[in-house]
């Protein structure tokens, strides 16, 4: 008689159970608790089921005095060696029970293992999202994407007065001409009366520039270093993926489906705003200046522009030019420019404009508004 561990349940015991001994003789179970108390249940009387949370314990139950008493055993080893021994009359109920034990524990595991994989997938989501919305929006088709830039315009211009005529739009034209040549975008450039040194670009291929970053620019070379930053961002679809990031899943399920509005709506209030990684800014600085040098366009705006742009903002404080809030422009950014262009060939000479008088017909227009 090979005796396993149990617990033994009843009404004069603690809700947890008390410590016994348990094996078949015969046509009875011995039950031997902890406490020195031993008693046979006959077989005949005996109830087989399963319990616990996990549904992964075998529980053997009777009535004795119009109450009901069990002993329950837990470990693997115990069942097989409680049927080993059974008697003929409870053994197929034994083989039952440990049958749903097995099919239980087959469950939870692939629940637990579904609810793993799931955090495991979550998690590798997050650690890339990145990546992952990079993947995305590489396959966002082009119309899909011009029309997402389209909506984000209109509901812009709802907001903001914005102008794709004049002396200053013309100017962004006529350089930006030049440092998207053999582009896959038909471009547009729009000035916007907004006094915040800022400039962002939507999906599709649309620039938008505050007045305010006409003001501050010293030189149509500043500005040309800025509109080579944010068409990479067009070119490398940053804008895009970061509008997806932002705007979330069902966003992206609503794009892929053509429901462009689904992530219009959501961003833009947020266009001037949005954040690219520090991967992709530098991205778009290294690219923006190698288009710069292919457009022939002197390379030391960008970082002459960023370094104003630092010291102006220290001197505020730390706050006030939202281009820094969504390009942050550290030193080490700005030597990263200056020691790349350097390195790049480039047969630069400084562009022919009048920028006093770009910057003076841009003042004009936003005071008009």
């Amino acid at each position: 008689m090979n005796r396993v561990a149990a617990l033994v349940h009843g009404p004069d015991l603690p809700a947890s159970g008390a410590q016994a001994q348990i094996a078949f003789d015969g046509d009875v179970l011995r039950v031997n608790r902890g406490d020195g108390v031993s008693f046979a249940v006959p077989a005949s009387a005996l109830n087989v089921g399963v319990t616990g949370f996990n549904e992964d314990t075998l529980q053997l139950s009777w009535e004795q005095d119009s109450q009901i008493h069990a002993v329950t055993v837990s470990e693997p080893e115990a069942h097989r060696e409680l049927m080993a021994h059974a008697p003929a009359s409870l053994a197929r109920q034994l083989v039952g029970g440990h049958s749903a034990i097995r099919y239980h524990r087959r469950k939870w595991n692939i629940f637990v293992g579904i609810l793993a994989a799931v955090a495991l997938l979550v998690g590798l989501v997050w650690w890339q999202s990145e990546a992952v919305t990079q993947w995305i929006a590489n396959r966002v088709p082009l119309e899909t994407e011009i029309r997402i830039g389209d909506r984000a315009l209109a509901q812009l211009e709802q907001e903001f007065a914005l102008t794709k005529e004049g002396a200053a739009p013309a100017t962004l034209a006529s350089i930006g001409a030049r440092l998207t040549a053999d582009s896959r975008y038909q471009y547009r450039w729009y000035v916007c009366a907004e006094r915040e040194v800022n400039a962002y670009a939507l999906p599709g291929g649309i620039i938008v520039v505050n007045a305010g970053m006409i003001d501050a620019a010293a030189n149509a070379e500043e500005l040309a270093g800025v509109l080579a930053h944010e068409v990479q961002h067009v070119e490398q679809r940053h804008t895009l993926q970061q509008m997806i990031h932002t705007a979330g899943w069902a966003a992206v399920l609503a794009v892929v489906l053509g429901d462009v509005s689904a992530i219009t709506a959501i961003v833009v209030h947020q266009l001037g705003d949005l954040r690219n990684s520090r991967k992709l800014e530098t991205q778009a600085d290294v690219e923006g200046m190698k288009a710069l040098a292919r457009a022939g366009i002197p390379l030391q705006g960008m970082a002459d522009l960023f370094r104003k742009l630092q010291a102006e903002n220290a001197r505020r404080g730390g706050e006030g030019i939202a281009l820094l809030s969504s390009h942050p422009a550290t030193a080490e950014r700005i030597a990263d420019l200056e020691q790349l262009a350097k390195t790049l060939k480039c047969d630069c000479k400084p562009l022919a404009v009048d920028w006093k008088s770009v910057q003076a017909a841009a003042q004009e227009w936003r005071a008009s508004q």
